[in-house]
């Protein structure tokens, strides 16, 4: 099993050509990031699509949250860049070094997942349908939750969830203030709900990986 994450620029067309010129740059630095810590491959298409594919699918989550926050903190402006998100785990027929060379059911269904997604949003796909059912609803309370921080509080959330989760003190820390104030932050935008909403999906990226 892997998993494949397949993702759209919202409103890239009218972006302003510096304004896309820098988000394509910042995307393909974030798929970078992505191969050297993840092993991951990835590529932009059609402009303001991209597609990465995962051999490791515990890690895809954690990277394609990443990826939503970083590009949310890219914008030069007050208004955030979004991305529709469809992240699938599931087999394949073909692993090539590439996801467009790649085939198989997985990619069939992330691709799908990002046509009938929410524009702005971050579905998680699963091959079986109880599996897909018991993370649906945790999805969209997710949503809700991202597509509300500001860049202060995102920034925040990227260094909660690349630091694996650090205790708050180490948090302060890196971010040279106090723990009682990481603390109070991180409750009012509901990261301890991120996390947990990781655990779930990882669990269940483990149960159907021994199955």
């Amino acid at each position: 099993m892997i998993a494949v994450l397949t993702g759209d620029l919202v409103n890239s067309t009218k972006m302003s050509k510096q304004t896309y010129a820098s988000t394509i740059k910042a995307l393909q630095d974030l798929l970078a990031e992505a191969a050297q810590a993840y092993r991951a491959s990835g590529a932009v298409y059609r402009g303001d699509e991209f597609q990465i594919q995962y051999p490791e699918p515990i890690f895809a989550l954690k990277s394609t949250l990443l990826i939503k926050l970083a590009l949310h903190l890219s914008s030069n402006s007050s208004k955030p860049i979004q991305c529709t998100l469809s992240l699938a785990y599931g087999d394949y027929n073909h692993l090539d070094e590439k996801p467009n060379t790649s085939s198989g059911p997985v990619f069939i269904r992330s691709g799908r997942g990002l046509t009938s997604a929410q524009r702005g949003e971050l579905a998680v796909h699963f091959p079986t349908t109880i599996a897909e059912q018991q993370t649906r609803l945790l999805s969209q309370f997710l949503n809700h939750l991202l597509n509300r921080l500001t860049k202060s509080q995102a920034q925040l959330l990227y260094q909660y969830i690349a630091s694996d989760f650090a205790e708050h003190k180490k948090l302060a820390q890196i971010t040279a203030t106090t723990r009682q104030n990481i603390s109070n932050r991180l409750a009012n935008i509901g990261a301890f709900l991120v996390r947990d909403y990781m655990k779930f999906i990882n669990q269940k990226v483990l149960q159907l990986t021994e199955t």
